[in-house]
């Protein structure tokens, strides 16, 4: 009788031990995604920043929000995902806007940020905001005319 039980108990250990192999190897292979491979994708944006006659403004910072830190902050300068000051020629390029927290498929790889360009004019205080909507590993170009 005791042999029997022991068997049996044998057994079941066997059983549960493939059982924890098998959802081991399952998984295993579901965490290999292929939507990792996706962020290698890098996605940018171009502003050029112009005067109200056409030329360029440089030295101006442009700041960059996603979709859930604008909603929370709005135009709050302290909490911004990213900033660029514009060169000589006005151009202020993010050279990667690309983040696991933006770009997945919750949001089936696709972010709105907008771009927010705080400058002077006339002694006055101003800001120049534009959204643009990315998908994945877009390249993006825009202009803000700063009047």
């Amino acid at each position: 009788m005791h042999f029997e039980q022991f068997t049996s108990t044998n057994q079941t250990i066997k059983n549960m031990k493939k059982l924890f192999t098998l959802f081991l190897i399952i998984g295993i292979l579901t965490s290999c995604s292929s939507d990792d491979d996706a962020q290698n994708e890098i996605t940018t944006a171009i502003i050029t920043l112009q005067n109200v006659n056409g030329s360029p403004a440089s030295g101006v910072v442009v700041y960059a929000y996603d979709e859930t830190t604008w909603q929370l902050f709005g135009d709050s300068t302290q909490f911004t995902d990213f900033q660029v000051a514009s060169d000589n020629n006005g151009i202020a390029n993010f050279t990667n806007l690309t983040t696991d927290l933006n770009f997945n498929e919750l949001s089936n790889f696709t972010e709105t940020y907008r771009f927010s360009a705080h400058y002077t004019l006339s002694g006055n205080p101003k800001t120049k905001i534009k959204a643009i909507t990315f998908n994945l590993g877009d390249d993006k170009t825009d202009t803000l005319v700063l009047d």
